[in-house]
């Protein structure tokens, strides 16, 4: 088998591994949103949802509809853009903060109990590779 089918039978599994202990109050899409927030401009910093919306190659109607369900949960807050009124500027609430917070506890466990066979360096290898893929693949869709 060709490495891009590797790669793409590992992401489908743990894809599925995901789905089939998803958490009870955050899907997969909601923690795809949520996680961005704080990485996108910095701890705390506001982020526009149209940059989201284009970072996660969604279109905007449906960004949205998903940006309105995380805040009437009471995850983000989303506040009119004073440089664009058509525009929000989202940013983590407090519970938005401690769902991103379990969710990544969770899926470390997940990740851990599925390589606990595997040796430290084993794992540290796989680490190493898989960064170095990621920001290999962010720099190219950075490059277009």
């Amino acid at each position: 088998m060709q490495l891009s089918e590797e790669l793409a039978r590992a992401f489908a599994s743990m894809g599925r591994l995901l789905n089939d202990a998803q958490g009870e109050d955050l899907s997969r899409s909601d923690f795809a949103v949520l996680i961005r927030l704080p990485l996108a401009r910095g701890e705390g910093e506001a982020v526009r949802s149209r940059d989201l919306a284009r970072s996660e190659g969604l279109d905007p109607s449906t960004m949205s509809r998903r940006l309105a369900s995380l805040a009437d949960r009471g995850l983000i807050e989303r506040e009119p853009d004073p440089a664009d009124r058509r525009a929000f500027l989202l940013t983590l609430t407090a519970a938005g903060r401690r769902a991103v917070e379990q969710e990544r506890a969770r899926r470390v466990a997940l990740v851990t109990d599925a390589l606990q066979r595997w040796d430290d360096a084993d794992r540290a290898e796989l680490a190493r590779l898989l960064s170095r893929l990621t920001d290999t693949l962010e720099d190219r869709r950075s490059a277009r």
